[in-house]
């Protein structure tokens, strides 16, 4: 069933009010306004370990906090790294208290919408996320992309509140642009006067091309709007040494000689991991699961 027809089911009223009085009936309240949303399937999962999932639905993932603090930025990473690869799924996070000013920000950067429910059962949208699927019309399904600044609590829903403007540009186009920019230099390259390829120019190509192609064909598949700049800059640096090594002219002479593209070579390689690893530990969860 296409997002389209889910839409077409989508009740022309708000669930009807009921009182939230224990988390098993806040997850089953939360579920029934995703219902209402379009996520026609959306089931609450009271009890057992949910993996930081109180309500799954084909389409989207959501928690459920029933606490008096404020739900601060670990718990919205448990979420997203709950998701793993499936990225076409929205992430959904319900709370009857407040959010840090942490966990508004890590969830304008990942696309979450954030909601309060009152205890009377009734829900408000507390960003631009959250809106944009609580107004979305029944015949277009709701979308979660990253926002660039949190938004104040909105009124509690209903169906005749305008929608959010869409986003101008589509995630992943940062990196494909990368990715064309290092496939034209791994193809220019290796047929330069200056470069003397070994074993053979095309190994060297093809060694230098597959950095540029995970690029573009992770960009093509991203529907997400998470931080990707030190990744990019990671597999950048980790693209270098792949000319240097293959280029012959650099390591002909002496010790002194072969220690300058040595040493470049070590530190791009350092360099490339230490991004790569800081920015996996910057998003993922707070047991450790990668978010990307």
């Amino acid at each position: 069933m296409t997002h389209e027809d889910t839409r077409a089911v989508r009740p022309p009223s708000p669930p009807g009010r009921r009182q939230v009085q224990s988390w098993q009936e806040a997850e089953h309240n939360a579920a029934a306004w995703m219902r209402h949303w379009g996520y026609e399937d959306a089931r609450a999962q009271p009890g057992g370990s949910d993996g930081g999932v109180d309500v799954r639905s084909r389409r989207a993932l959501g928690q459920v906090k029933y606490q008096a603090v404020a739900v601060g930025r670990p718990e919205l990473q448990r979420l997203f790294g709950a998701r793993g690869r499936a990225l076409d799924k929205d992430l959904l996070f319900f709370t009857g208290s407040s959010y840090a000013a942490t966990a508004i920000g890590y969830a304008a950067e990942n696309g979450i919408a954030l909601f309060v429910y009152g205890l009377d059962g009734s829900m408000t949208a507390v960003n631009a996320p959250a809106r944009r699927i609580a107004t979305a019309p029944a015949s277009t399904p709701p979308t979660s992309p990253a926002e660039s600044a949190p938004a104040t609590p909105a009124p509690v829903l209903t169906s005749a509140t305008t929608p959010g403007p869409p986003q101008d540009v589509r995630p992943g186009m940062g990196r494909i642009g990368l990715g064309l920019v290092l496939m034209a230099v791994a193809l220019f390259i290796p047929g330069s006067e200056s470069f003397e390829p070994r074993p053979s120019r095309a190994l060297a190509t093809l060694l230098m091309v597959a950095v540029p192609t995970v690029l573009i064909v992770s960009g093509m598949r991203e529907k997400s709007r998470r931080r990707y700049w030190p990744t990019g800059l990671g597999l950048l640096l980790l693209d270098l040494p792949a000319a240097w090594i293959t280029n012959a002219r650099l390591w002909r002479g002496d010790i002194a000689d072969v220690a300058l593209p040595a040493t470049f070579t070590v530190l791009s390689l350092t360099g490339a991991v230490l991004l790569l690893r800081w920015n996996t530990r910057n998003t993922a969860g707070p047991s450790g699961t990668a978010a990307s």
